[in-house]
């Protein structure tokens, strides 16, 4: 399959991680794109060497480099996304331009006969993803978002425990997203182009609740500051959101970017899942993600070992071809936006929001 990249403000290193560690995946990177006329393409360029470069916004640098076998990848580089569109013709599009502006790009590339795999948010709002959903179908194309918490081994984990019945009937979830502010590109200011924290961080914990849960959202309280910001405009630094789901599920999320520098990791991340039979936790202890259960059968004390996923890319790739592991979809991914665009209006509009039933708005084909 041919892989494209346009745009270098977030992820798309998840696409050449999962080539690295997965020699066999059946994909070819050919092209790329900046999506804005100064953006620096940096971040890509490191990934698609074996060393050297940096990323454009000074945050950490994952381990890829020296040692990992692979040869530096020739991308071409295009002048706009339509011509690299109609030129490369690729089977994929990683989509990861500056946040607010991804839904032109990603029905261009889903009309052009590219499957999307894309950063969040993929949408700004329910009328963007509803047009999306139809496209994608119609088109016969995949639209992945990349919520890559889904295959962190922890939070796999705790899922799978969740599944086996450990902890009982699901009653609530908490979830955390701390980070470090670090040094982030200027566009975050603004939210014309940065688009609001939920749609950028908040949202993976919304992929925790629903996938912990299995469950929909039926509304949302949020709210958020922009206050002690780091003068960083309109970027929301903290947020808060308190959900109803079905079965009467109640569920929390704070956002905040106060994580300091000094910390021994880039970000403190939690989620603890309280069911009628015990509780599964996911937190950093000493810089380690751990997974512990308490239940009638287990104390708590000794962390439970962690199991394995495939890459995200690697199953996004797996199931276009009609093989994956069923961890994600695309009604998953829009689900999840839906959630995200209804809880960024509750904070802007400080009230609480009812949800739509995201089963209604994205029926369909699980793919």
């Amino acid at each position: 399959m041919k892989v494209c990249f346009y745009g270098n403000t977030g992820h798309s290193y998840n696409a050449i991680l999962a080539k690295d560690k997965v020699p066999d995946l059946e994909v070819e990177f050919t092209g790329f794109c900046k999506s804005f006329p100064e953006e620096n393409m940096g971040q890509l360029k490191f990934w698609t060497a074996d060393a050297g470069g940096k990323y454009s916004n000074g945050s950490e640098l994952p381990a890829r480099g020296p040692g990992t076998g692979r040869k530096s990848i020739s991308l071409k580089e295009y002048d706009t996304l339509e011509s690299m569109l109609k030129t490369e013709k690729p089977d994929i599009l990683v989509v990861d331009n500056r946040f607010a502006e991804r839904y032109q790009a990603e029905k261009m590339a889903i009309l052009n006969g590219a499957n999307v795999f894309a950063d969040k948010p993929i949408a700004m709002s329910e009328d963007e993803l509803v047009d999306l959903y139809a496209c994608a179908n119609k088109a016969g194309k995949i639209l992945w978002t990349m919520h890559t918490v889904r295959y962190d081994p922890w939070y796999y984990t705790a899922w799978k425990l969740i599944q086996k019945g450990a902890i009982g009937k699901v009653r609530m979830v908490n979830c955390r997203k701390s980070y470090r502010f670090g040094k982030r590109l200027s566009f975050y200011k603004d939210r014309k182009y940065y688009g609001g924290t939920f749609g950028w961080v908040t949202i993976h914990a919304i992929d925790m609740i629903r996938m912990a849960t299995g469950k929909e959202c039926l509304s949302v309280y949020a709210l958020s500051s922009v206050a002690d910001n780091f003068d960083y405009g309109d970027m929301e630094v903290i947020t808060t959101s308190s959900f109803e789901l079905e079965d009467d599920i109640l569920a929390t999320i704070t956002t905040d970017y106060y994580r300091p520098e000094n910390a021994h990791s880039h970000d403190d991340d939690r989620m603890r899942v309280v069911g009628t039979k015990g509780i599964v936790e996911v937190s950093r202890r000493d810089g380690d993600h751990e997974v512990r259960l308490i239940n009638k059968d287990s104390d708590g004390k000794i962390p439970i070992p962690q199991e394995k996923p495939p890459f995200i890319f690697e199953d996004f790739v797996r199931t276009i071809q009609g093989k994956g592991a069923g961890l994600l979809n695309m009604e998953e991914s829009v689900c999840n936006a839906y959630v995200a665009v209804c809880a960024q209006r509750s904070a802007d509009e400080k009230s609480v929001i009812k949800m739509k039933n995201a089963k209604i708005l994205f029926p369909g084909k699980k793919g």
